[in-house]
């Protein structure tokens, strides 16, 4: 595999002519051109360095999908696959993941939660390449996965994950949607002595209680209707690895129950099942809410959030590290370009002011949005230019740069908070939104500035 090589493909393969119509106008929806196949022998055909992800449905004529999964991997480790099953392949499931699957999803399935793993594995796909391109240049061990940025945010978060990573508690990852917490919790177990074992990810909020237990923890053959076989739950596949648990805030209590009691004894029991089962897993949780906050409302259990929380890391806002916004745009910018068989444009001056002071409550993903929509509307096929923004979000209110000589960053901060707070009558949501920062940052930036005691 040439590691030099940018990655821009995307492969799927079902013979159900319906499903893979399905899939098809799902992911263009959202910007992701694929190539698709009836058969698994149509798609290893197709197979080249520029490949960053697969789905495969594991039932094809001739060649299967574990077949196909095992060739893959035989010869481009670096594409992630992602695996398609039914309700009554739990066996072949296991069997995926422990192959090298990315992860693997149940027919019928939710088309946003497939968009979203899909989207995470090619992610991932391209921060291999990327690493193995750095490796043996760098002095100092690097994450696995990337986490980009330059600021002192993030480089506060780097430091912590390069820590984190070696243990095997629990790491509870804080942040608004679009910060990229998915991104860091692979981060982590990339960085960890559990890097060579799955890593396993439930999204909470996707399936209603009972059927989101079964996800987890698996079933028995008749526990419920529907149930027509056994189902090996997220938990049994992540045995060595991490299970990386989604918006956690949204499991209901009498999961949040279930899970407490796995994480204090490392049991657990499938849905009908009188067997305790065992499993050794490190947990990591993701969440935009404030648990603690609902813990005291009575809707997250108090011993749970303190299990989870052992170790926390909160993913800044894009709002509170501006300084990395030119990177990721380059990044975004080279990847659509990439992707698109497309020259590398120049980013015009303008255009990376006005990226810059725009708000971003999307955060990261948001900015990503933004940039591949422009890419594809540009005037110029050489540049992007500020014109090229045009329906984005408006800029923020400027303060006038020349009254800003010989003051330092936390002065200007000082100031910006000052007069934004004037202009909004001292409403903090308010003067939140106009600088393009959280609620929750605005508090803490006004203590740090003896704005606010506490």
């Amino acid at each position: 595999m040439c590691a030099s090589v940018k990655p821009r493909r995307l492969l799927v393969a079902d013979d159900d002519p319906i499903t893979s119509r399905v899939i098809k106008h799902g992911f263009e929806s959202v910007g992701l051109m694929g190539e698709y196949f009836e058969a698994g022998d149509e798609l290893l055909a197709e197979l080249n360095d520029a490949v960053e992800a697969c789905v495969l449905d594991i039932q094809m004529p001739g060649t299967d999908g574990l077949t196909c999964l095992q060739q893959i991997k035989k010869h481009y480790p670096h594409i992630e696959v992602i695996i398609l099953t039914s309700v009554n392949q739990a066996a072949e499931a296991l069997e995926a993941v422990r192959l090298g699957a990315f992860d693997y999803i149940t027919k019928p399935f939710d088309l946003k939660e497939l968009i979203n793993r899909v989207s995470n594995a090619m992610s991932y796909s391209r921060s291999q390449l990327e690493r193995e391109a750095l490796r043996g240049s760098l002095a100092e061990p690097q994450l696995n996965t990337p986490v980009l940025g330059q600021s002192a945010a993030m480089q506060q978060v780097q430091s912590l994950v390069q820590r984190i990573a070696p243990t095997s508690n629990s790491v509870l990852l804080t942040g608004a949607s679009g910060t990229g917490k998915t991104l860091l919790a692979r981060a982590i177990h990339a960085a960890s002595k559990r890097a060579d074992a799955p890593f396993i990810s439930v999204s909470c909020p996707s399936l209603p209680g009972e059927l989101l237990e079964s996800e987890m923890f698996g079933h028995e053959k008749g526990a419920f209707t529907g149930a027509t076989a056994r189902r090996i739950g997220r938990v049994q596949l992540a045995e060595g690895g991490t299970l990386f648990l989604d918006e956690i805030g949204e499991l209901s209590l009498p999961l949040q129950a279930k899970l407490l009691t796995f994480l204090q004894s490392k049991t657990y029991y499938r849905i009908g099942g009188e067997k305790a089962l065992q499993s050794d897993v490190r947990i990591l949780a993701a969440t935009n809410q404030d648990l603690e906050a609902r813990a005291k409302e009575g809707l997250f259990r108090e011993d749970l959030f303190y299990r989870l929380n052992v170790l926390p890391i909160e993913m800044p806002d894009l709002a509170d590290r501006r300084e990395d916004i030119p990177m990721l745009v380059e990044q975004f910018v080279g990847r659509f370009a990439a992707e698109n068989d497309q020259p590398m444009p120049r980013i015009a001056p303008d255009c990376r002011l006005q990226l810059q002071q725009m708000a971003w409550p999307g955060n990261v993903r948001e900015l990503e949005n933004a940039v591949i929509r422009a890419m594809t509307l540009r005037s110029d096929p050489e540049q992007l230019q500020a014109d090229d923004l045009l329906g984005l979000s408006a800029p923020e209110p400027s303060i006038d740069v020349a009254s800003l000589g010989g003051m330092t960053l936390a002065e200007v901060e000082r100031r910006a908070l000052v007069e934004t707070l004037d202009l909004c009558g001292q409403r903090k949501a308010e003067a939140a939104r106009m600088l393009g920062i959280a609620e929750k940052s605005i508090y803490n930036k006004m203590r740090r500035h003896g704005l606010i005691k506490d």
